[in-house]
């Protein structure tokens, strides 16, 4: 994280404040021995900690009175000096520029020295990038951190398909911050045709003002806060995206709770809902006598440490957050830091020079001891699906659920899942055996099979777990689901518009359960006509499970275009509610053109249009064009196009008009039948008896 202190105290002056990668690579070691240590017989998946290396290897503090269950330090090289704590690694990435535009970038690691440390962590995380969006930092305009992290996305998955790639952390989840995340998003879309992949997201969230640096904001006792963003090529070009922050506000904890349920909605809107989220630095960045002095800076710090931790520990929202970990908004988080320097030591765990704990550690460490480790099963995502043979009436089911772990510690023994029929829960369908499940809403899916089920017995089947989960037990249901997945129809051509024609209405009937329906499907068809209910309806033999489908006709009399119907599917176990369903026309102008014309004047210029019926109901006659020029008098021409089919049927037609003057000439085109029309979509073409080149064709969509 970058940001900026500016005040005179003692011998400290204005500061750049550098946290991350430069802080990581800080200060080397005092040669310390190495001292023993006893670490607690668990460990706190929750809580974690920046590890700088500032005074030295690890060896040198007495991290076990920590509690904690992680760290990182911005590289991928210090895995394991801080056994049994998880390590996290991060990629590093730097922008390759030409003058002051990015034209691609670098990755520390890559090549055969990511490889081997991606073969010797298998399912480890790994965050691509440290604050991206940071000028001062990694520093990466939006468009190539989504390159950058497309191709180390991939490569980390094709050397480890069990590892966990995360979104590098930004600054903090600010307006600024979430329109440069957004631009990732649609440059990912747009370059690789797909949505970003990703197994978390990463975000720090100091409380940090985007437009007091570097220029001092008046009401601020000295210039601070946050860098901007590499989109913007200045801090004064971004300050209209700028949020201000105080620095009374830094310890502000309502700000930095409103801000995670800001990311946590941002997910949520850009359909990452189902995904941890990871707070990899948050603290106290203002050292002691810059805004607050002696026990007033104590406090302050240890409340906004210990309201941190416990909001984040308890704070839940059904519709913003992560079903593994019970609905929680934040899975884990890092504090800043273990070790950092003088410069700003407001916020470190240990000073570095004698490696005892800070007030700050010695708060940490009284706040995680009372944390009760424990572990907390949920069954989650209970499901079935059968054997997709449209023939069998007997069908071996496979049955499924999702156990995560909401707990803060690793699953300490094996968990056995068991299935068994709801009507018979002394028989016993399958258990399988969980060896093992971490911490903070880690899970696996547990399968099982159901042999030669049919439609009415034993459809209904429950999950439990021991040691016991929330709920105790879960259920699903064989059963079969059925559903009007297409509707069209087809009207031979009539002479005249009055003329009763017959119909055929098609419907493609599917069976999305995990059953076979063992009987014929009754697909009833109703129109309301003239206030009278008149009922149409077929068989269709029986269908196979999970997507299996048919296709239902029924004939018509008398059909009138526009009717709405209602679609009623039934076997003898089973009925869906009527379903609305319209077929109809829909006539669109797909394209408008004509090539210019050269020559002696006068010219006759050849015009096309090309008219497509989008609906789910054939034309059923004849389509008129009409050709015209705009805002004029002169008649239009008219060219009959083709019945068009439903579902994209379409027909080019064209006309030649005269033209006595030379330059350019609009005109438009529209289509229309007995009960519909389409908007007027208008070209224009020239006419050029000078031979000058100019592009063949000229075509324009108002």
């Amino acid at each position: 994280m970058d940001h900026y202190i500016g005040k005179q105290v003692g011998y400290r002056r204005a500061l750049l404040v550098l946290v991350g990668l430069l802080v990581a690579l800080g200060l080397g070691g005092k040669g310390q021995i190495a001292q023993s240590q006893t670490f607690p017989p668990y460990n706190n998946g929750r809580f974690g900690f920046g590890f700088t290396g500032t005074g030295g290897g690890p060896e040198n503090y007495d991290i076990a009175m920590l509690n904690a269950g992680w760290y990182w330090d911005w590289t991928t090289t210090s895995a394991s000096r801080i056994p049994p704590l998880e390590y996290m690694r991060t990629i590093r990435l730097k922008p390759v520029k030409s003058g002051s535009a990015q034209i691609g970038y670098t990755a520390t690691p890559t090549g055969t020295t990511l490889l081997s440390r991606i073969a010797a962590a298998p399912g480890a995380v790994w965050l691509i990038g440290n604050e991206p969006d940071c000028v001062n930092m990694d520093n990466m305009q939006s468009q190539w951190y989504a390159r950058a992290y497309h191709d180390l996305y991939y490569t980390i998955k094709a050397a480890d398909p069990t590892a966990q790639v995360a979104v590098g952390s930004i600054v903090q989840p600010t307006l600024q911050r979430f329109m440069y995340l957004d631009r990732v998003l649609a440059t990912y879309q747009q370059e690789y045709g797909e949505p970003l992949p990703t197994d978390m997201w990463a975000t720090h969230s100091y409380i940090l003002c985007e437009n007091c640096y570097p220029s001092n904001i008046p009401s601020e006792p000295f210039a601070w806060g946050a860098c901007w963003v590499p989109d913007w090529p200045s801090s004064q070009s971004s300050k209209p995206y700028a949020t201000f922050y105080s620095v009374y506000d830094h310890w502000d904890i309502d700000i930095f709770a409103q801000r995670m349920v800001a990311m946590r909605q941002w997910m949520h809107d850009n359909g990452y809902r189902n995904h941890p989220l990871i707070v990899t630095e948050y603290g106290v960045l203002f050292y002691e006598g810059l805004v607050y002095s002696g026990a007033t800076y104590n406090a302050k710090n240890q409340k906004f440490m210990y309201d941190g931790f416990a909001w984040m520990q308890t704070a839940r929202d059904p519709l913003l957050g992560y079903a593994p970990d019970d609905h929680r908004l934040v899975q884990r988080w890092a504090w800043f830091s273990l070790d950092h320097n003088d410069w700003y030591m407001g916020g470190a765990l240990f000073n570095y020079k004698n490696y005892q704990p800070t007030a700050l550690g010695k708060d940490f460490g009284a706040y995680t001891t009372q944390v009760t480790p424990t572990t907390q099963l949920l069954i989650l995502d209970v499901a079935a699906a059968g054997d997709p043979t449209s023939g069998a009436i007997a069908t071996t089911a496979t049955l499924s659920a999702t156990i995560s772990n909401a707990g803060n510690i690793r699953l300490p023994a094996p968990a056995t899942v068991t299935f068994f029929p709801k009507d018979d829960p002394g028989t016993i369908i399958a258990q399988k055996t969980i060896d093992s499940l971490g911490c903070c809403g880690d899970h696996t899916t547990v399968t099982a099979l159901w042999p030669n089920r049919t439609g009415t017995m034993h459809n209904e089947f429950c999950v439990s777990v021991s040691p016991p989960a929330e709920p105790t037990m879960r259920c699903g249901l064989l059963k079969v689901s059925l559903r009007v997945q297409e509707t069209w129809a087809n009207v031979p051509y009539r002479a005249q518009a009055s003329e009763a024609v017959t119909a055929t209405l098609s419907l493609l009937v599917q069976n999305e359960g995990h059953i076979v329906t063992t009987t014929p499907v009754t697909v009833t068809l109703a129109a309301d006509y003239d206030g009278g209910l008149i009922p149409h309806e077929t068989i269709i033999p029986p269908l196979g499970c999970c997507g299996n489908t048919a296709i239902a006709n029924i004939s018509w009399p008398d059909f009138q275009r526009g009717t709405a119907f209602t679609a009623t599917l039934a076997t003898p176990y089973t009925q869906t509610s009527p379903v609305r369903v319209t077929v109809a026309s829909h006539l669109v102008i797909q394209d408008v053109w004509a090539p210019h014309v050269h020559g002696d004047l006068p010219v006759t210029a050849t015009l096309y249009a090309t008219v497509a019926n989008e609906g789910n109901l054939n034309t059923g006659e004849p389509t008129t064009v009409s050709f015209y020029i705009p805002e004029t008098t002169v008649q239009p021409y008219i060219v009959l196009a083709s019945d068009l089919a439903a579902f994209g049927g379409s027909d080019t037609v064209s006309i030649t008009w005269p033209y006595a003057d030379d330059g350019f000439h609009e005109f438009c085109v529209r289509a229309a039948t007995s009960y519909t029309e389409t908007q007027a979509t208008c070209a224009r073409f020239i006419v050029n008896p000078k031979q000058v080149y100019l592009p063949l064709v000229i075509r324009e969509t108002p």
